[in-house]
C-alpha cells in the first residue's frame, strides 16, 4: 500500500494504522492503547479516539468514519470531523497512522 507523507489531512483522507502498530481496547469506558511493536512504546487514547482508530481500515474516509461515529456519539459532525483531523495529525506525527490517499 502506497503511503503519502506530505499530504494534508482532510475529511476525504483515507487512513491506515501504521505497520507494526497494534490498537487494543482496555475495557468499557477505559479507552485503549496503541502499541509500537518494534519499540514497545505505548500511547493511551480515550474512548472516542479508540472508536476512530478501530474504524481506520485503509478504505474509509475520515468523513465516512465520522458519519458512523455520530450515530452513537452526541456531537455535531463538523466538530467531530475537526477534532478527529487534529487527533489524526498528532498520531501521524508519531508515525502511528498514515495517509493512504
Amino acid at each position: 500500500m502506497a503511503v503519502e507523507t506530505s499530504e494534508t489531512l482532510r475529511a476525504s483522507s483515507v487512513l491506515a494504522i501504521a505497520p507494526r502498530v497494534a490498537v487494543q481496547a482496555l475495557g468499557p469506558k477505559e479507552g485503549g492503547v496503541l502499541l509500537r511493536l518494534d519499540s514497545g512504546e505505548m500511547y493511551t487514547v480515550n474512548d472516542t479516539t479508540l472508536d476512530f482508530l478501530q474504524r481506520i481500515d485503509g478504505t474509509r474516509t475520515i468523513a465516512a468514519i465520522v458519519e458512523e461515529l455520530t450515530s452513537f456519539i452526541d456531537v455535531a459532525a463538523a466538530t467531530l470531523t475537526s477534532d478527529l483531523i487534529e487527533v489524526a495529525g498528532e498520531l501521524r506525527k508519531e508515525s502511528l497512522i498514515a495517509i493512504v490517499r
